[in-house]
């Protein structure tokens, strides 16, 4: 079934604000920049422009707080209802937090306030820690973005080569070959064995393969051509 197949792999609060974050940073980028062209003018020398990574950080935190309080998007945490007492230092922890996950409702983020690193949810009786979010869910609301493919225009792209082809297609300068003309492979070995490619002279077995490889089949073969023609043979 269809459903045996979902990855149901779980996200950080972290992993999935800097997946948001990626994918809201081209919106980020074009704001800002349009908010510079509008207030080029006025913008006094010394003012930086915002910070479109930092910008896209923050809105990808209020976006995931927006879905999980709408309960768009599902979490889960190990929850805490036990406070322990620190009298010596004025304050009071969240203790034995619980070893498995557990889900957490929307009315608990709309209840809590998240912590400024990001892996704690405080509310009113309680405390989850080590929140998680399904990877799927996420790329429901925020797919991964389109990488676009670079359009060539012909005559503008320089065709690949190495030079072990730009030396072949030397060799067939050199020697004019072509279907009807074929040189003799002891002759073009011998060529090849007195370049160089990138400085270092080519090994013998380098050579006959490329003096090979610039020949017809036909006439690596040797021996009479074959004629196509009627049979003369006597058949009687």
């Amino acid at each position: 079934m269809l459903i045996e197949k979902l990855n149901r792999e779980l996200w950080s609060f972290d992993q999935a604000k800097t997946h948001v974050a990626s994918a809201l940073l081209p919106l980020c980028q074009a704001q800002i920049l349009e908010q510079q062209a509008a207030s080029s003018n006025r913008r006094p020398e010394w003012s930086r422009p915002e910070d479109p990574v930092k910008k896209s950080h923050d809105e990808a935190r209020r976006e995931l707080m927006i879905a999980l309080r709408d309960g768009d998007l599902h979490a889960t945490g190990r929850l805490s209802t036990q406070r322990r007492e620190r009298y010596a230092a004025g304050y009071s922890i969240w203790d034995f937090h619980s070893g498995y996950p557990q889900p957490i409702s929307p009315a608990h983020w709309r209840e809590g306030q998240l912590g400024y690193l990001n892996n704690n949810l405080e509310y009113l009786e309680g405390e989850f820690i080590d929140i998680r979010v399904p990877r799927f869910m996420v790329l429901a609301i925020w797919p991964e973005p389109q990488v676009q493919e670079k359009t060539q225009i012909p005559g503008t792209v320089t065709p690949y080569t190495t030079p072990y082809l730009d030396l072949m297609k030397a060799a067939i300068r050199q020697y004019g070959l072509s279907v009807e003309q074929q040189d003799k492979k002891e002759s073009l070995v011998a060529w090849f064995l007195e370049q160089e490619v990138e400085s270092e002279p080519l090994s013998r077995n380098l050579a006959e393969a490329m003096a090979t490889l610039i020949r017809m089949p036909s006439a690596q073969r040797g021996g009479a051509k074959r004629m196509i023609g009627p049979d003369l043979r006597d058949t009687g």
